[in-house]
């Protein structure tokens, strides 16, 4: 990939334009809009961190982010992805006498491990179905798979939750940047600086509030086509989903 930032963007538009160097601010301003556009579903900035897990499963979100692609826990080289969860609460419970937050796992009872069922426990359906040498005959239904861990992400804390059950000191999150941080020096790659520079083309023009000018129209043309630019998927690619979705089997 190679990459190139809003600076050389803006200096190149002015020169074709055959402009001063009295309109840079100008085209700056309206080139980091573009960004902040293009990012939100084409130019997306994905990021990674490495952030630390608080006393009662929070992490605090970076600054920059938007949306959310992967929470993973780190196994050596691996990253195990773990799966949203929406029964989480966003409300946090404060101690009553220090005031701090408590974590719910010191809230929960870890005495019974199996649930109940109109007082019984549920684990005696698994000694019930035997027969008279011990062997297990069957009719146990209703069993789930799936995991009761993962995470949440709460906005309105600016935090993710984690489940009680996970005893992580860290967690890796790959999430998409909202772009609302670039400047003259943020790094762009080559391939959208045909579609920023119409988009300062279209700002500037009088039909800057009409998304269905000419100017505004050459501009979504060089957004799609920077899609297209940007998609990874080739010929070999689709082949091989194929060839992995093909099964074989020997006759008998």
């Amino acid at each position: 990939m190679l990459l190139t930032n809003l600076d050389i963007i803006c200096r190149k538009w002015l020169l074709e334009r055959s402009l001063p160097i009295h309109f840079y601010s100008e085209a700056l301003y309206h080139s980091s809009a573009a960004v902040m556009q293009l990012t939100q579903d084409t130019l997306q900035i994905i990021n990674s961190a490495n952030l630390p897990v608080g006393d009662y499963g929070e992490v605090d979100l970076p600054d920059d982010f938007d949306d959310d692609l992967a929470v993973c826990v780190p196994s050596g080289q691996a990253l195990i992805h773990l799966p949203k969860q929406d029964w989480i609460t966003p409300l946090r419970i404060h101690d009553t006498t220090s005031g701090a937050f408590v974590p719910y796992n010191e809230l929960s009872d870890d005495d019974e491990d199996l649930p109940a069922f109109w007082g019984f426990g549920s684990g005696w359906s698994y000694f019930w179905n035997v027969d008279s040498y011990g062997g297990y005959t069957g009719r146990q239904f209703g069993n789930t798979g799936g995991t009761s861990l993962g995470y949440k992400v709460i906005k309105e804390r600016r935090q993710i939750q984690l489940t009680e059950g996970l005893n992580e000191q860290n967690i890796v999150l790959l999430y998409i940047s909202d772009g609302q941080r670039a400047d003259n020096a943020s790094q762009i790659d080559t391939k959208a600086t045909k579609c920023i520079q119409t988009y300062i083309d279209w700002q500037r023009s009088p039909n800057s509030t009409n998304e269905h000018s000419p100017e505004a129209m050459t501009f979504w043309n060089q957004k799609r086509r920077l899609k297209t630019l940007l998609n990874p998927l080739t010929k070999i690619d689709i082949i091989n989903i194929f060839r992995s979705a093909y099964t074989a089997t020997i006759r008998m």
